[in-house]
């Protein structure tokens, strides 16, 4: 009797449900990127954040006549923390190399913008915290002030310094998506790569209507 001829190969992009290995020598590669926090760019957060502290603190910035450049103080501060809030939920790991999910045929059910938007409106109420404790916050020249504020500083201006240090901790919050660490770039290219691209390299989803 003639033996039943192989089986057609699966078509390509096509796996079981329950396959949630990595896929090929590529995909073990991203996700191993992504399974640990990338300390390098934690770290250079944290020295964003000394340096800009040190910067809204300093004396001659604080006392200087130049308004503008009494402003980049919180400006700074706001935007470091802000990236620090942002970048450190991105930097986190974010992929486990037993257990790595599989987009639906309906697409994504994920979204990324809730999260990002709650740690940047987080960075916009606790930004003015921080350049206040930096900086300090009452005219007291004690330690416990914070080494105090000149007294020459109207309403208007200290007012601003909350506004800016707030305005700017929202976009720093976002920043990190711009200027992503490295577990965020895996990870996102480890999703383009289970969705399916094309011989273009242009991602499509499959869709199956049956009647």
């Amino acid at each position: 009797m003639d033996a039943l001829p192989p089986a057609p190969p699966s078509p390509p992009g096509i796996y079981a449900p329950g396959d949630i290995y990595p896929r090929g020598r590529r995909e073990e590669e991203l996700c191993a990127s992504a399974s640990h926090p990338d300390w390098l760019y934690l770290g250079g957060l944290a020295v964003l954040d000394a340096g800009a502290i040190a910067f809204g603190s300093d004396q001659p910035v604080k006392y200087t006549t130049s308004v503008p450049l009494r402003l980049s103080g919180p400006v700074l501060i706001g935007l470091t923390w802000g990236a620090t809030l942002g970048g450190g939920w991105l930097a986190l790991p974010k992929c486990d190399p037993h257990w790595i999910g599989e987009t639906p045929r309906e697409g994504s059910v994920r979204a990324d913008w809730p999260v990002a938007l709650s740690l940047a409106v987080l960075a916009a109420v606790t930004a003015p915290i921080v350049n206040g404790i930096a900086v300090g916050y009452c005219d007291d020249a004690s330690s416990w002030c914070g080494g105090g504020l000149p007294r020459d500083w109207t309403t208007l201006e200290r007012e601003m310094h909350v506004v800016a240090a707030s305005v700017a901790g929202f976009g720093g919050a976002l920043l990190p998506y711009v200027i992503p660490p490295r577990t965020w770039v895996a990870a996102r290219e480890l999703d383009r790569l289970r969705v399916g691209a094309d011989a273009q390299g242009s991602a499509f989803v499959r869709y199956k209507v049956e009647f």
